[in-house]
């Protein structure tokens, strides 16, 4: 992952910044909340549900 210039707010490849000279910040990243992966996975659920009902529909 890149760097991150917060005064001129742009990926920089070096620890100190080309345009202003600034210190540039490692940025981190945060985890997916848990709401969302339940949120995904019960979408993902849902829907194959709804495809199976579509082909069943569509057999009879």
């Amino acid at each position: 992952m890149a760097n991150w210039c917060e005064v001129c707010d742009r990926p920089e490849e070096s620890d100190v910044c080309d345009v202003c000279g600034a210190k540039v910040v490692e940025t981190k990243r945060e985890p997916v909340p848990w709401r969302w992966r339940f949120f995904a996975v019960v979408s993902v659920i849902y829907v194959g549900w709804r495809i199976y009902q579509l082909i069943s529909w569509i057999a009879h």
